[in-house]
């Protein structure tokens, strides 16, 4: 997979953003930083030879995007939703809170009004802050996991 390195500027290639922007650390999640992490999502689920969706939801666990790529599965579009409000609700990425929900802290937590279990939820963390959430949805457990990871990682990057 890319370095975070060679993502930041494949991005800022697609994206026409000036290299002034993207050097510039940014102070929270707004709109164009969001289409950044979606655009990173994709490529490397490209050369992972999936069609994911990608949502972003701010700090409040409000969605300010949704991304689906050509080919993803309709079932997707809320499976990312729901990852991404349950990352940005609880803090967490979703497949440390389905093991806390196994006997753990959060021991009788269910799926259901926004929360869902499955890996592929990563809240996006800066600075000792919760700026809010990705969710990936459409390869693996695995596979959601490593692409919201890798979200997270951008997302990290630009805020320096």
């Amino acid at each position: 997979m890319k370095s975070i390195d060679r993502l930041l500027a494949e991005v800022a290639e697609k994206l026409n953003v000036p290299p002034s922007v993207q050097n510039n650390p940014v102070s929270h999640l707004t709109l164009v930083l969001a289409k950044e992490l979606a655009y990173a999502v994709e490529c490397a689920a490209e050369e992972m030879g999936l069609n994911v969706v990608i949502s972003v939801y701010n700090e409040g666990a409000n969605p300010i995007l949704l991304h689906a790529m050509d080919g993803a599965f309709i079932a997707s579009v809320n499976a990312a939703q729901d990852k991404a409000y349950t990352a940005a609700a609880l803090r967490m990425p979703t497949h440390v809170a389905l093991q806390k929900s196994r006997g753990g802290d959060f021991d009788g937590l269910t799926n259901g009004n926004g929360i869902l279990l499955l890996g592929g939820g990563y809240p996006l963390e800066a600075n000792g802050k919760t700026h809010g959430a990705v969710g990936v949805s459409g390869g693996t457990k695995t596979q959601d996991i490593t692409l919201a990871k890798l979200a997270a990682d951008y997302f990290k990057t630009r805020m320096k």
